[in-house]
């Protein structure tokens, strides 16, 4: 059997395979389990028909592309960051949190997930240029945090190393991609809302969303863009 037949089956297990955990995601989100007595949320929860689509779309995205810029043995940690948006982007669009219960685990899961391609590679640095990168990305969102109607919360702050990570251990150019995507997504947000009335000038924006949609833009079209900048 040749390569290209398996790399098509080994798609259409992993597509087949988000669908079913998408299902099985959605089903667990719409009962709320979630939410908290701060939330203070008395509305319905959000319809659950696009969570698995999404997720499968994602993963055979990030299957597709992870590959071109890294180890294939780097594809689980990148996986699970598709699985992670996915109750990420429900949970903060339906409460505007982001639940330390899988904000904290990101951190430490991903490291884990590393660790194989970056044996397999031998390019132990980077696993050095992840952590700055995490580091890094955590103190920018710390202090967009404190700025003057800065508009982030801790949920955002606590993500930021995660996705600093994921996306340090391609490079550091996929992290300048990735932030500048996420606060493009979350302007274009915002204005939509603003435009269709759906928000105020005032109102609590979800900035989650968007740094995750950042962080899978970087991943799968970061090198594209970084190397159309330094016209390579």
């Amino acid at each position: 059997m040749s390569s290209t037949v398996l790399g098509v089956l080994a798609l259409v297990v992993l597509v087949v395979a988000a669908l079913a955990v998408g299902h099985v995601t959605a089903r667990e989100l719409s009962t709320g389990g979630y939410r908290i007595a701060e939330d203070e949320a008395t509305h319905a929860t959000l319809p659950s028909w696009w969570v698995a689509p999404l997720l499968a779309a994602l993963v055979l995205l990030l299957a597709l592309t992870v590959g071109e810029t890294a180890a294939y043995a780097a594809l689980p940690a990148y996986l699970l960051f598709a699985w992670l948006t996915v109750c990420l982007v429900w949970i903060d669009i339906d409460v505007h949190r982001l639940p330390i219960g899988l904000t904290r685990p990101a951190l430490p899961a991903f490291a884990l997930l590393l660790v194989p391609p970056t044996v397999a590679t031998g390019e132990w640095e980077r696993l050095l240029v992840a952590g700055m990168c995490s580091l890094g990305l955590t103190v920018a969102y710390v202090a967009f945090g404190l700025l003057p109607g800065g508009g982030f919360g801790g949920g955002d702050i606590q993500l930021a190393p995660a996705i600093g990570l994921l996306l340090g251990w391609l490079s550091v150019g996929h992290v300048v991609v990735g932030t500048m995507a996420a606060f493009v997504v979350g302007g274009l947000t915002a204005l939509v809302l603003l435009l269709t009335k759906r928000a105020g000038r005032t109102s609590a924006m979800a900035f989650g969303p968007s740094m995750c949609a950042g962080a899978i833009v970087a991943v799968a079209w970061g090198q594209s863009l970084i190397d159309g900048y330094l016209g390579r």
